[in-house]
């Protein structure tokens, strides 16, 4: 037994909270009828013993209530209790807390070693807590009957073990007796049944003699076995040698009949080769009919495309023609400017040098676009005869020419589409060899990782190798592709 220290009593019974301090020597509780010192004892008591059971000690209108003892070495025992919590809890100096829950109605081993106060066992299941006494009670032992009086002394001095001898003792002599009685009974049977048993050796010496016997004849019968066996060979190699006979004379014939054979897979081959120069045949003159045809549509492709480079010649220089119109015209409007300025300034008296600097570039300029508006005028006389020319023409093959370069122009856009498609759909397939490549690579990773934590991270259950395969399976799109959609 320890020496408590202090005691901490939260919402127990009558007492919100109380603490008490305790003295090395003897300790007394004083005060006026129901202020609380018989649930101070029953505080230690529920702590120590776990007495009483239940909670309806816990005080009214709290949920739960809390005994806290310390002892002298600075152990502390912590009882809690609540509609959800039964828990005792120790803390040592330096050691880490121990909790205990579900013990039921007893009191965990540890607690008891904690506080050193057992309570006395007086039987199997009978214990009496001897350093504690409550309120009212008679001084120990003087109220119980005489058998608990006797059972107390007797475990106080020590009789309780010769009793404990005694009836071991009693108990032993009664089972050996009965063991005793037992196996000579057995022993008698045994010797009757081996009266059996006396011709044993007679009936052994005819077993071995027996055994012999059956050796040989063992050895006879698996030489009738091999014999058999030949037997059979032999008749079956007779079987076969007059099936080669028979066979050996239908083909006395068999040079003429290989003959016939050369003669026969000869005309088969050139009978295959006649077929194929057949099926050319036709299918040659299937394309000759194809291109007679295309060469009879397309006859009046050359005077077409004349007319469509013609029709282009004239595009051309019409175009350039109201390019020269519109510099002709600037032209005609920077001239007017210019005489504008000449006879505003023909009525000067003095010469400014910066004005007839300002009139020197600008007739540079002039000088400097002179040849171009020439060459303008030339291609505009060209184009002119150009117009003349194919004014003739009729305004059939006009509009066809017209819609030929519009389909012309129209074939060069798709293809133009066509060749923007290809170049996509080939940066598309590189981009998708990349990226199965990086899947590839995270997927190892990704199994050497599982394989080596052995466990899902997610939640925590065991992976063998074969439920990593799968995983790794299942992001690869399974068996047949279904979890990335494949065909």
């Amino acid at each position: 037994m320890k020496g408590f220290a202090s005691l901490l009593i939260e919402n127990f019974q009558s007492h919100e909270r109380t603490e008490v301090d305790f003295s090395s020597g003897l300790n007394v509780f004083v005060g006026p009828s129901d202020s609380g010192k018989s649930a101070i004892l029953r505080a230690l008591r529920w702590l120590l013993y776990n007495q009483p059971k239940g909670k309806d000690y816990i005080r009214v209108g709290k949920e739960r209530c809390r005994v806290t003892l310390t002892l002298m070495d600075g152990t502390k025992i912590c009882r809690e209790r609540s509609a959800s919590i039964n828990r005792y809890t120790i803390n040592r100096p330096g050691e880490e807390e121990m909790v205990f829950e579900g013990f039921g109605g007893q009191v965990p081993l540890e607690v008891m070693e904690a506080h050193g106060m057992h309570p006395l066992k007086l039987d199997t299941d009978w214990h009496m807590p001897a350093q504690f006494g409550t309120q009212l009670e008679a001084p120990f032992l003087l109220s119980e009957t005489g058998g608990v009086k006797a059972k107390s002394i007797g475990r106080i001095s020590g009789a309780h073990l010769i009793d404990i001898a005694l009836q071991g003792t009693v108990k032993d002599m009664r089972s050996l007796s009965s063991e005793m009685k037992h196996d000579l009974e057995e022993s008698n049977r045994l010797q009757e049944s081996l009266k059996t048993y006396d011709e044993l050796p007679n009936q052994l010496e005819r077993l071995e003699q027996a055994e012999q016997s059956l050796q040989q004849a063992e050895i006879l019968r698996k030489r009738l076995e091999r014999l058999e066996t030949a037997r059979r060979a032999l008749q079956g190699c007779r079987e076969k040698m007059a099936t080669e006979r028979l066979r050996l004379e239908k083909l006395i014939h068999l040079p003429s009949i290989e003959e016939k054979v050369m003669e026969l897979t000869q005309d088969h081959l050139r009978r295959q080769k006649m077929e194929r120069i057949a099926h050319r045949y036709q299918r040659t003159s299937a394309e000759i009919i194809g291109w007679r045809q295309v060469l009879i549509d397309t006859k009046n492709c050359d005077s077409l495309e004349r007319g469509l480079w013609q029709l282009e010649e004239v595009v051309k220089q019409k175009n350039r023609l109201e390019q020269v119109y519109k510099r002709k015209k600037n032209h005609r409007m920077e001239e007017k400017r210019v005489r504008n300025w000449l006879r505003q300034t023909e009525s000067l008296q003095g010469v400014d040098l910066t004005d007839f600097e300002g009139k020197e570039h600008r007739r540079t300029h002039l000088v400097r676009i002179l040849p171009r508006l020439r060459q303008v005028q030339e291609e505009k006389r060209q184009l002119r005869e150009r117009l003349r020319q194919t004014k003739s023409l009729p305004e059939s093959e006009t509009i066809e020419l017209i819609e030929l370069q519009e389909r012309l122009q129209s074939l060069y856009q798709r293809a133009k589409d066509l060749q923007d498609r290809r170049k996509r759909i080939l940066h598309g397939f590189e981009y998708k060899a990349k990226q199965e490549i990086e899947i590839k690579k995270y997927i190892e990773g990704l199994s050497g990782v599982l394989t080596a934590l052995g466990r899902c991270p997610t939640c925590g259950s065991d992976i063998d190798g074969s439920v990593v395969e799968h995983i790794v399976e299942e992001y690869q799109g399974g068996k047949r592709g279904a979890t990335r959609g494949a065909n």
